[in-house]
């Protein structure tokens, strides 16, 4: 699917599915009915045999579509429950290190916010553009040499130390998890299965021989949910991508709840 394809709003895209099929049934019913009437001669029989040939691509053209949606769905569920889990080691460390001695409180909660306001301000605007920046694996990475300097002196502060250590490796994974969702699409050659099908179903459609009315009323409601079913993929397909991506909102809550307070102050 072309890139810029993500950049439209989903209603607008909605429109340009579903119209856009109808349309497309439109075009044919007045251009190429007449002449697959003349190719596929009638008789009797005719929409039977259709109906036969109709069935069989059917079912692997809705199998197709199912999976493809299960599938993409499933990727957006797991790219959102990344980000919410980073954004809760994100919490956690924060809360964590708040016990720890000075200097290191203050350094280390300040390299978290930092790397907050960036996941909010540089990370996600390049993200909806298809694009991801170096600025917060950086951060990510300084902030862990700096924890590493902390040797911890007593008991508790092992404890804590190995709580934070531990969520640390938590936000790197789900951190990676949320980056892969940036370029993580349905294969090209799938799409290009879609696509086809899509146009075969709606040259069926026209080879139906029913009344002018009839087949437009019918073909046009086939033809609508068709773009509906295809849009749905698309919006799922990619699920930071775009103004429709999914949002920042998690590290927006966590930055109004638990940071911005100190942020104040500091």
């Amino acid at each position: 699917m072309p890139e810029f394809m993500y950049d439209f709003q989903r209603e607008a895209l909605a429109i340009y599915f579903s119209l856009g099929a109808v349309l497309l049934v439109l075009v044919g019913l007045l251009v190429l009915k007449p002449i697959l009437r003349l190719l596929v001669a009638g008789d009797s029989a005719t929409n039977e045999t259709i109906g036969l040939t109709t069935g069989a691509f059917s079912l692997f053209y809705g199998l197709l579509l199912g999976l493809l949606t299960v599938a993409a769905y499933e990727n957006r569920d797991r790219v959102q429950t990344a980000i919410l889990n980073e954004a809760s080691a994100i919490g956690s460390i924060y809360a964590t290190v708040g016990s720890y001695p000075e200097p290191f409180r203050s350094d280390l909660r300040e390299l978290l916010r930092d790397y907050v306001q960036f996941t909010i301000h540089r990370d996600w605007p390049e993200q909806r553009q298809g694009t991801i920046v170096q600025g917060g694996t950086n951060r990510v990475n300084a902030f862990g040499q700096w924890l590493a300097r902390f040797e911890p002196e007593t008991n508790s502060q092992l404890i804590l130390h190995q709580t934070a250590v531990g969520a640390l490796e938590n936000l790197k994974e789900s951190r990676q998890l949320r980056l892969n969702g940036v370029t993580t699409r349905i294969p090209a050659v799938l799409w290009y299965a879609v696509v086809v099908g899509a146009a075969v179903n709606i040259l069926i459609l026209l080879m139906v021989r029913a009344r002018p009315v009839a087949h437009f009323v019918l073909g046009t409601i086939s033809a609508f949910f068709l773009g509906v079913i295809i849009f749905v993929i698309l919006v799922l397909d990619a699920p930071l991508r775009g103004p429709e991506g999914l949002s920042a909102a998690p590290y927006e809550a966590l930055w109004q709840q638990q940071m911005v307070w100190d942020e104040v102050h500091s």
